[in-house]
């Protein structure tokens, strides 16, 4: 036996990485006829490759477990890092579960515990279970529907025979189903709130009770059929026509409206069925309305508000054309509001319509056109519309002033241009009386409405002033026999006119007097034509300035004289002032108030003399 042998386990142990090699302790060999010897030690240090491996090993192992760990983090990392939310069970024991958890807490396909239908617990059953269980218990159908809606006194049975009583207990199995379930959008406060829900039921049970209704959809229908015809507005009298030969306005009634709030009816017979009772009358709200104008507010006060008349020539064809315009307008009614255009109201002046040629202006000189004459008729319209105080939209004076009525109180119309308008602003309907008396050679135009206050009325009247004078120029005509002359153009002076409208009460004192409108007459010279053509075919010549002959071989050179009439009273392609005894018919200083008339009794216009 060796007696080092103990010391030999100092070696046997394994180092750990990193640690300094214990120090070997020297065992001696005794041995026969041998000296003793030290053994040799290695020069390589010992224990160095055992660490290094022992380090890889454990370098192995952390990757290990950091790939492990992100594995992990992976599959269940939402989970860790997901929100937690505190709920409170029925024993008030706390929690905090998040939004997944909730979810599978509340997932169930069966009624939660603590709801209660009609008495009976359905806890743990399906909604199948519940609705047998219900059935065995359902109450008593109602023997009869008996419901009615009272109007103004009147009581309407409503006819619900198309809406069959039905017991409820499957839409109730639904509601109590549905109870503090969550939507499958339910937000996590949604989510907290449906779970304290649940919970609560455990403690204090929900009840819910079965019973027979009445399905209401179609109620409104019902409810409108009878109604809707007594809902309206109110209607107010209204002016539909005038009646030229009794100088009268005919109105259509005016009638009451009523508001009926049918949606009200609706909700309060909604709720006396919902409420499960089946017999009674609900008594319907509703309004009165007032017409805004009645019949006596349009008929208290009408007549006649003015009229103006004015003597026309004895040309046929001109006192024609002036008749048919009056018998278009006659009887003509403007609402409140309404405008009237004359041009858009008669239209082209043609043949087919019955115009005839007669006296009209082109470009200053007179001439034969179509419609002639009837500047006439939109001069009275004018005027009667001026003294009715109406509101004045368009109007022209003539080129030069007319010989039917004062200086600037002429209105000339011309196809398509020049137009004659106005605005009823009175707040009551007006109508137009227009007529042609063909033995009096008289148009008239009346204006019948809403008569000012206490009898009062406005005439009109105008000053004028002489601008600048026209002169004549006397021109050579060599297709004229000598001495003989024909007009070419009238002389006509520069004018301007002041129109006033003046205010007088009953008794024909004046109230209050206004410039009213302007107008303006240009300056035109006049032509006349000279013939120069001698007998033996020689030409004479004239002076331009006075006329005079020079050469003439027969006739008295110094006789020259305007043997033509004098047309003319509107601006290009307008009608011309009549010829002949055409004065403007004149009135008093103070005229009376206008009479209310027929056509076989013109009034005369109300205008001061000049």
């Amino acid at each position: 036996m060796k007696k080092n042998a103990p010391n030999a386990r100092v070696n046997s142990g394994v180092r750990k990485a990193g640690s300094r090699s214990p120090q070997v302790a020297t065992s001696r060999t005794y041995k026969s006829d041998r000296s003793y010897s030290a053994p040799k030690r290695s020069s390589k240090k010992r224990g160095g490759g055992n660490g290094a491996v022992i380090g890889g090993v454990v370098l192995i192992a952390v990757a290990i477990l950091a790939i492990v760990g992100v594995c992990l983090f992976i599959k269940f990392g939402d989970k860790i890092m997901e929100e937690k939310y505190e709920v409170t069970y029925s024993d008030g024991t706390a929690a905090k579960l998040s939004a997944e958890e909730l979810k599978e807490a509340l997932a169930s396909d069966v009624f939660y515990d603590g709801i209660k239908i009609d008495g009976i617990d359905v806890s743990g059953k399906s909604k199948e279970e519940a609705l047998a269980l219900v059935s065995e218990q359902f109450s008593q159908k109602p023997s009869e529907v008996d419901m009615s809606i009272s109007f103004k006194e009147t009581v309407y049975p409503l006819d619900l025979s198309s809406f069959p009583l039905e017991n409820n207990a499957s839409d109730i199995i639904d509601e109590a189903y549905l109870y503090a379930r969550p939507s499958a959008e339910a937000t996590p406060e949604e989510l907290v709130n449906c779970f304290s829900a649940r919970e609560a039921l455990k403690t204090t049970p929900k009840e819910y009770t079965t019973a027979y209704t009445i399905k209401t959809d179609g109620l409104s229908e019902v409810i409108h059929g009878i109604l809707d015809p007594f809902n309206k507005e109110a209607k107010p009298a209204r002016v539909d026509s005038f009646n030229v030969n009794t100088c009268e306005f005919l109105v259509s009634e005016s009638e009451e409206g009523c508001s009926v709030d049918i949606d009200k009816a609706i909700t309060d017979v909604k709720g006396l069925l919902d409420s499960r009772t089946y017999q009674g009358t609900i008594t319907v709200d509703y309004e009165d309305l007032i017409p805004t104008a009645t019949t006596q507010d349009l008929t208290s006060g009408m007549g006649l508000i003015s009229s103006t008349t004015s003597n026309t020539t004895s040309d046929n064809s001109r006192n024609h054309n002036i008749r048919i315009t009056c018998e278009k307008l006659d009887g003509l009614v403007i609402q409140p509001g309404e405008s009237f255009s004359f041009n858009d109201y008669i239209g082209e002046r043609t043949a087919d319509k019955g115009y005839e040629e007669a006296g009209v202006i082109l470009d200053g000189k007179s001439d034969k056109g179509l419609g002639g004459g009837i500047c006439q008729v939109s001069t009275m319209i004018y005027q009667s519309v001026s003294k009715a105080d109406l509101q004045i939209d368009e109007r022209h004076p003539h080129d030069w002033p007319s010989s039917y009525c004062l200086e600037g109180l002429d209105a000339t119309v011309d196809w398509p241009g020049l137009d004659f308008k106005f605005t009823n602003n009175s707040g009551y309907p007006v109508a137009l009386h227009a007529f042609y008396d063909v033995d009096a050679y008289q148009v008239t135009v009346q204006v019948y409405g809403h008569k000012f206050e206490d009898g009062s009325y406005i005439a009109l009247t105008s000053t004028c002033s002489t601008n600048t004078y026209a002169t004549t120029t006397y021109v050579a005509d060599p297709s004229l026999p000598v001495g003989t002359t024909e007009k070419e153009m009238s002389p006509h002076d520069s004018k301007s006119a002041q129109s006033v409208k003046i205010w007088y009460d009953k008794d024909g004192n004046v109230i209050k007097q206004e410039e009213y409108a302007s107008s303006y007459y240009r300056q035109i010279n006049g032509v006349i034509k000279v013939g120069v053509l001698n007998p033996d075919g020689s030409l004479a010549t004239v002076d331009p300035e006075t006329g005079e002959l020079t050469g003439a071989i027969e006739g008295d050179p110094s006789d020259i004289s305007d043997n033509t009439d004098e047309t003319g009273e509107s601006q290009p392609t307008g009608d011309t002032q009549p010829t002949g005894d055409t004065q403007p018919t004149a009135e008093t200083p103070a005229p009376t108030v206008p009479e209310e008339t027929t056509p076989s009794e013109p009034v005369e216009s109300n205008v001061l003399p000049e």
